[in-house]
């Protein structure tokens, strides 16, 4: 069986970004090996609202120490996958807000630079280009008009 390697990106979260994902999800657990099915420790209800894997909670949890008020730090890295990006972006509700901080918003553009930055880039680059060609080409058919037009 081979060995795959997955790219890995980094995430910059803020302690209210941590804390709020650290509400919403639960440790995905499998108490039940003969079945082999997975299931949250909590109800995925209430605050909780999806399972993770304990690993990923840990790396959560390491992020609201290293952002803790005495330390100084506003920001901590959080080294994700692509099925932590997807999994995290189920719960990074939009309108979201926790300590006077727009989290679900600010945790879904993180999200979404890490899955789509290369695209995005590239994306970014033509939407400029088409842009500069239509200013460029408005401009040359205002003034192809203004040549076309009889002299007053």
């Amino acid at each position: 069986m081979e060995d795959y390697e997955y790219e890995t990106k980094i995430l910059m979260l803020t302690k209210a970004e941590a804390l709020y994902l650290d509400d919403v999800c639960t440790v995905l657990t499998t108490p039940d090996r003969e079945l082999g099915i997975p299931i949250g420790l909590r109800p995925v209800q209430g605050t909780a609202l999806l399972a993770v894997p304990s690993k990923l909670l840990e790396r959560i949890g390491m992020i609201i120490l290293l952002t803790a008020s005495e330390n100084g730090i506003s920001e901590a890295p959080l080294e994700v996958d692509e099925t932590d990006l997807f999994l995290l972006r189920e719960v990074a509700n939009t309108n979201a807000k926790f300590l006077d901080e727009p989290v679900g918003f600010n945790l879904k553009r993180k999200i979404y630079v890490a899955l789509l930055e290369d695209v995005f880039k590239d994306s970014l680059q033509f939407a400029k280009l088409m842009n500069d060609l239509e200013l460029n080409s408005t401009d040359s058919r205002n003034k192809a008009r203004s040549n076309l037009e009889p002299n007053r």
